[in-house]
């Protein structure tokens, strides 16, 4: 298999949909269709190690409470609950993003970073988008008012019993990445998000 070059199909304001050229294994030319967050995307340039943004897993350490957010999201047309997110600005590191991602969509201040994961792709068979996932202790009282106008958030903090009915209701739609976590929560404790 070979990546022999991309065009761009069409160009938004944070997407770009690209038409990718490559050879199978058998050598015969093929064309894949994909979106990508930057001009072109990592198969061309490489950068397949550099995240274009951020999923912050919110642990209210003094409340031993998880957060999380109900968000409408266009693309399911209604809400999700998650965790807070937000693209990398030009420069920034995981640290800064996260804690204005998370300020921005909850009120709530990053303590500090536990852990964080390397770049880890959202769903390889339509984008190169990567994302990395930042564990985090967090303080302060939630408030959305620093929300923008095309944001429509309801921040949680939720005991581990919580979270586990949350996960049980069959009536609400998760993130793929969230749901992972907050089962991995409510089956090992704290300590899988603290690392401890």
């Amino acid at each position: 298999m070979k990546i022999i070059d991309s065009t761009v199909v069409t160009k938004s304001q944070f997407a770009t949909m690209v038409a990718v050229n490559y050879e199978d294994r058998r050598g015969n030319r093929k064309r894949w269709h994909m979106v990508t967050r930057e001009e072109q995307p990592k198969c061309i340039t490489g950068k397949i190690r550099h995240p274009d943004a951020t999923i912050i897993v919110p642990y209210h350490r003094h409340e031993d409470k998880l957060v999380v957010i109900k968000e409408f999201r266009v693309p399911v047309g209604g809400y999700q609950y998650g965790f807070p997110a937000g693209l990398l600005d030009p420069g920034e590191d995981l640290a800064a993003t996260a804690a204005r991602e998370l300020h921005e969509e909850t009120g709530l201040d990053l303590v500090r970073v536990y852990r964080q994961s390397p770049a880890i792709f959202s769903s390889a068979g339509i984008t190169d988008e990567a994302i990395s996932m930042v564990f985090a202790e967090v303080q302060g009282v939630p408030t959305t008012h620093r929300n923008g106008d095309s944001e429509d958030i309801e921040v949680f903090l939720l005991y581990r019993e919580e979270v586990r009915d949350l996960l049980q209701r069959t009536d609400i739609v998760f993130g793929a990445r969230a749901w992972l976590v907050m089962d991995a929560y409510i089956r090992m404790g704290s300590g899988y998000l603290t690392g401890g």
